[in-house]
């Protein structure tokens, strides 16, 4: 045999033995890393479990589980300080999520939602940046509705949310004048009607999607008052309205109530 080519074979051979080793032994460790992690998380310790966590995605930057980890260890910390710099890097890590598990339509739904919730919460948490967050928070919802695993329940609930934030935000605007008895004033009901409108939108949606969903007709009516405020001329019709968003909350609470106790009743023979 050749001696000069014995070297190069070694080498070759050598790395055909030990990068597989390596592989499995990389990923043991991530493992050991994830529950070293989990178990500080679960003591409240979330910045050694962020240290843990990014240690498991550093030897499997692939594992979906130690991404979902890491920007959870991320978050439980933004919920104690909820400074925008935490903030925006635990959305950068939900980002990270998103965009590297295509194919995993759970783990992109929580991400989505965790996002949503952190984007809500910077808009209490820095209000000079409230209406860029707050639009950035709805989009994060929106993308949650549409995604193709999405089940009727969860569009339903995400469109349910839509709404009643934009019915809060209307209501936000004028409370102030209308506990006082005060005038709203005009440039105030301008910004109501588009703000209302939505509200609308967002809430028929989850209603068409799920005829049965109580709070969403609740809300509806809540709604109708807000557009009372800015519509004088048409009290009477949107009065109407709101009643029989009221009608349909209250006969759809007590089939609910009635289902409830028939099924109690069946469980109990």
């Amino acid at each position: 045999m050749n001696n000069k080519k014995t070297p190069a074979l070694l080498i070759f051979l050598a790395l055909a033995l030990t990068t597989p080793g390596c592989g499995v032994v990389n990923s043991l460790r991530a493992k050991n890393s994830l529950n070293d992690g989990v178990r500080e998380f679960n003591k409240g310790k979330y910045e050694l479990a962020e240290e843990k966590f990014a240690r498991s995605l550093e030897l499997d930057p692939n594992s979906t589980n130690a991404q979902l980890f890491y920007a959870r260890a991320l978050n439980a910390q933004f919920d104690q300080s909820m400074t925008d710099d935490l903030g925006k890097k635990t959305i950068g890590a939900y980002d990270d999520i998103i965009s590297k598990n295509p194919d995993k339509p759970d783990a992109v739904d929580q991400a989505l939602a965790f996002k949503a919730k952190i984007y809500g919460q910077l808009t209490l948490a820095n209000p000079s940046r409230a209406s860029e967050y707050r639009a950035r928070e709805r989009e994060s919802l929106e993308k949650r509705a549409t995604l193709s695993s999405a089940t009727a329940k969860t569009t339903a609930a995400v469109y349910y949310t839509l709404g009643v934030g934009y019915w809060d935000e209307s209501y936000k605007s004028n409370v102030s004048y209308v506990s006082h008895n005060k005038p709203i004033p005009p440039d105030i009901l301008e910004k109501m009607k588009p703000i209302v409108q939505k509200a609308h939108e967002y809430l028929q949606k989850a209603i068409s999607v799920d005829p049965n969903y109580a709070d969403a007709w609740f809300y509806e009516k809540l709604v109708y008052i807000e557009e009372m405020k800015y519509s004088p001329s048409k009290q009477n019709e949107l009065k109407a309205k709101a009643f029989e968003m009221q009608d349909k909350y209250t006969a759809m609470q007590k089939a609910q109530q009635q289902q409830a106790a028939a099924e109690a009743r069946s469980t109990s023979k």
